[in-house]
């Protein structure tokens, strides 16, 4: 029996993709380098670790990971979009649901704990969540599936008794590493492989068939 949903936040919550491409894509043009489409949708969903070291290669520069954190944030801060502008549709009415039902809910991203806080806060959803989990928190990111034990941990539920909601494929592999059923938020812009998850879902509130399926 279903007892736990945990989200992922880029992709999922929110559709920030889109908008952290064009400021990753913007921070790379603002030191003379472009980049094509793929190699951008390659990053979709990867850890900061992949990002930064792609980073450095297209950019042939050889700065230490804090450097190129503290730069690109620099620049995202010049270039900031709003959490709320692109809140998913029916995200707040389904974890509303899901607590007045008994399911206990979690935030698990590989973003940055001031990004997930930022979104709970700007999209009105602090006290939806029990648990919130970032990336930054533990020494491997997704597809290592430690950051989803972990929140089941922390929920005091078993793995199998989860469903995680994802829509990249590394996401999607450590849900299904963790051994919790995975829901795919459909998105065919990147060309993202979602064959993995147990379904694909079109909207939020769509996870509820699935809870005892």
């Amino acid at each position: 029996m279903i007892k736990a949903v945990i989200f992922d936040m880029d992709g999922v919550l929110v559709d920030s993709e889109p908008k952290n491409l064009e400021q990753l894509r913007g921070f790379y043009k603002s030191y003379g380098t472009e980049v094509d489409d793929a190699f951008m949708h390659s990053l979709v969903g990867s850890s900061y670790t992949y990002t930064y070291t792609e980073s450095m290669r297209v950019m042939h520069m050889d700065w230490p990971m804090e450097k190129f954190k503290e730069k690109l944030d620099d620049y995202c801060k010049l270039h900031a979009f709003g959490y709320d502008e692109v809140l998913n549709p029916g995200v707040k009415e389904t974890l509303i649901w899901l607590q007045e039902h008994g399911y206990k809910t979690a935030v698990a991203s590989s973003s940055a704990m001031h990004q997930i806080q930022t979104m709970e806060n700007v999209c009105d959803l602090v006290g939806c969540f029990d648990e919130l989990l970032s990336g930054e928190m533990f020494h491997e990111s997704k597809p290592n599936p430690e950051i989803y034990l972990t929140a089941a941990k922390k929920l005091k539920v078993k793995p199998e008794e989860c469903i995680a909601v994802e829509d990249s494929s590394y996401g999607i592999a450590a849900g299904n590493a963790a051994g919790m059923r995975v829901l795919a938020y459909a998105d065919d812009r990147y060309g993202v492989d979602q064959s993995k998850a147990y379904a694909r879902i079109h909207h939020m509130q769509e996870i509820k068939k699935y809870l005892n399926d």
